[in-house]
């Protein structure tokens, strides 16, 4: 993540300012890569569950390593063509992919959850250490030559990886013949991993591209504050999330699922609804002020956020399905990476900014609302992380068949899992939602 680090903040100024192509044809690319990704991420998701996640994240660091080379060989809208799209076509799946190979290595629920939340640390680390490095070479961004360079550099850290996964275990399983197919029909059976998807939906539009987009617009437009109160925010997100993360993981592992999800929405909510506050005062500092606090409390939901989604749903996904389950969650965000700049600069045109933060704060209401019912249907060893999910009494409801029963079928936390052969007769009735012809791949 360092080498993405390298380059994330540079594609538009460097095919804008240094190339010398229209800003509006630039961003025609950069929507035609972000198309270009969600059209890959469903066919990745079906290859995933097929072949395994190692073998298709060589397959996608290969094609982002050539597509850097591209990047730094671009120098006309005809080059530039092929290395938007290529950049595009695997870095959107690429999130979803690896998450399906740590949840693979880590089957333990208490590793995955730490796994999920160091990989996050690391990643925030490490793209900021890349930014660092890059800021100090690229300079006053005039000449071509660091652009290219940061680029090659990016290439040369894909290879490296590429070098190294043969080393990591491969969690895929070995498919038999006999096992019943899998298709995206069949993820959408599952009532609870239903709801899961639907606040992936949700968390994409309040999330990580709503602020990405939002805090710099809405920072610099509405609240009025300067470009380097808006980078200093961000350091402090990045900050807060490197210094706290594992140490409030152990807060967040004595939390069920359900009750964090159901905090995330309650934390996003009040830090948008802050970012809304800070363009009140008249007071600079008390602006710069709102700002700033907005940024750490966010921070402090994705910390939350971490250690919580990626792992509830892979926790309802099983093998056969873990892929298409990662990667319909990864659609939902790239949907909210490509839909919130036009809705948060559509907004501010029209005037309307404060429509925009109250809209942010209904949707993670929606966010808190599917965290309460997650509640009522989880199991209490899906709810729950660790030692105590084991000492609950219906914990055994929560066990995932060999082939995987739709948890829509699970007995629900409070009730008593009583006659074996009750469950055995519902495990029965599920098995033809289980054995469903693949219909998407």
């Amino acid at each position: 993540m360092v080498g993405n680090g390298l380059v994330i903040p540079y594609p538009l100024i460097y095919l804008h300012h240094v190339r010398g192509i229209d800003l509006p044809v630039v961003g025609a690319l950069l929507a035609g890569a972000a198309i270009a990704g969600l059209i890959v991420v469903p066919i990745s998701g079906a290859l995933i569950d097929r072949v395994g996640a190692r073998r298709v994240l060589v397959a996608l660091m290969l094609g982002q390593a050539v597509a850097e080379v591209l990047f730094a060989l671009a120098h006309s809208i005809e080059t530039a063509v092929p290395a938007v799209l290529l950049y595009g076509a695997v870095w959107v799946p690429m999130l979803s992919t690896r998450q399906t190979m740590i949840a693979g290595l880590t089957p333990d629920p208490v590793a995955q959850q730490r796994a999920f939340a160091i990989n996050f640390t690391a990643q925030n680390a490490a793209i900021g250490v890349g930014a660092a490095v890059a800021a100090a070479v690229v300079g006053a961004g005039e000449s071509p030559t660091p652009f290219e360079a940061l680029f090659l550099a990016n290439a040369a850290s894909c290879v490296l990886f590429v070098g190294v996964l043969p080393f990591i275990e491969d969690p895929h399983p070995r498919r038999h013949r006999s096992a019943p197919k899998a298709g995206y029909r069949e993820v959408l059976a599952y009532p609870g991993l239903r709801l899961v998807i639907v606040a992936s939906l949700l968390m994409a539009f309040v999330g990580y591209p709503a602020f990405d987009s939002g805090l710099p617009a809405f920072s610099t437009v509405v609240a009025d504050v300067s470009i380097g109160v808006v980078a200093l925010s961000l350091t402090v997100n990045t900050v807060l999330i490197v210094a706290t993360q594992l140490l409030v993981l152990r807060f967040i592992r004595r939390l069920r699922r359900s009750v964090a999800v159901t905090l995330i929405g309650v934390i996003w909510a009040a830090s948008w609804a802050l970012l809304g506050l800070s363009a009140l005062p008249s007071v600079p500092e008390a602006r710069v002020a709102g700002v700033l606090a907005f940024s750490a409390l966010f921070g402090l939901g994705e910390i939350f956020f971490a250690p919580t989604l990626g792992p509830l749903l892979n926790s309802l996904a099983d093998d056969r399905i873990r892929g298409r389950a990662n990667s319909i969650s990864g659609f939902a965000f790239s949907l909210g990476f490509i839909a919130s700049p036009a809705i948060v600069t559509g907004f501010i045109a029209a005037g309307a900014a404060a429509m925009w933060i109250v809209l942010l704060c209904l949707f993670c209401v929606g966010t808190i609302g599917i965290g309460l019912i997650l509640g009522r249907r989880l199991t209490s060893a899906q709810d729950y992380v660790g030692t105590r999910a084991a000492t609950l009494p219906d914990s055994a409801a929560s066990e995932r068949p060999e082939h995987g029963i739709p948890r829509g079928t699970e007995l629900r936390r409070g009730e008593i899992a009583g006659d074996q052969a009750q469950v055995l007769d519902v495990g029965a009735q599920a098995t033809p939602a289980a054995n469903l012809e693949q219909t998407a791949r």
